[in-house]
C-alpha cells in the first residue's frame, strides 16, 4: 500500500486525536468518584457556611441523573432529606446550586454555592426559577424509582 505523505500525516493527526480522546474519557471515567468527593466538599463548606447540614454520598441514587437532568444526589445526615447539586443557566451564565428536597420530592429550596450563583439567583425569572424546580422534582421522582428497583435487585 503506497501512501502519499499527506495521506500518512491525516492518518496520524486522526490516530492522535482519537488517542487523546480514549485517554480524557478513560480519566473522566475512572476519576468519577474522586470527582464527587471534591463536589461533596464544596457543597458541605457552601452549606455550613448557610446553616444547612452535611451531605454525604447516597449509595442508591445515581451519580448522574440521566433522565431529566444532570447533577449528584447526595443525603443530608442525620435527615431524610436529600440534596441535588446541578448547574443552573441563565443569559449565559453557568452557577453552582444546591436544592434540598425533601422525601415526597418536593423542592425546599434551592441555595447558590458561590458568590456568582447568588448574583444569578438575584436576577433570575420566577418562571426559570420554576423550570428548575419542575426539573428537579421530576429527577426527584426518576431517581428515586431506580434507586428502589436496584435495592429490590441487590436484596433477591
Amino acid at each position: 500500500m503506497n501512501d502519499t505523505p499527506e495521506q500518512r500525516d491525516i492518518f496520524l493527526c486522526a490516530v492522535w486525536i482519537g488517542a487523546a480522546l480514549l485517554i480524557g474519557g478513560l480519566l473522566w471515567f475512572f476519576t468519577q468518584s474522586y470527582r464527587t468527593r471534591l463536589l461533596m466538599e464544596v457543597v458541605n463548606t457552601s452549606l455550613s457556611a448557610n446553616g444547612g447540614g452535611r451531605v454525604e454520598r447516597q449509595p442508591g441514587f445515581l451519580n448522574n441523573s440521566a433522565s431529566v437532568m444532570g447533577g449528584s444526589w447526595f443525603m443530608i445526615t442525620n435527615s431524610s432529606d436529600r440534596v441535588f447539586v446541578f448547574a443552573m443557566m441563565h443569559n449565559g451564565v453557568s452557577a453552582a446550586c444546591a436544592a434540598r428536597v425533601d422525601s415526597s420530592g418536593k423542592v425546599k429550596t434551592i441555595v447558590p454555592l458561590s458568590g456568582n450563583a447568588w448574583q444569578l439567583a438575584d436576577g433570575l425569572p420566577l418562571s426559570v426559577y420554576r423550570f428548575y424546580v419542575n426539573r428537579i422534582e421530576i429527577s426527584a421522582g426518576s431517581s428515586a424509582a431506580s434507586a428502589q428497583s436496584r435495592i429490590r435487585e441487590v436484596n433477591r
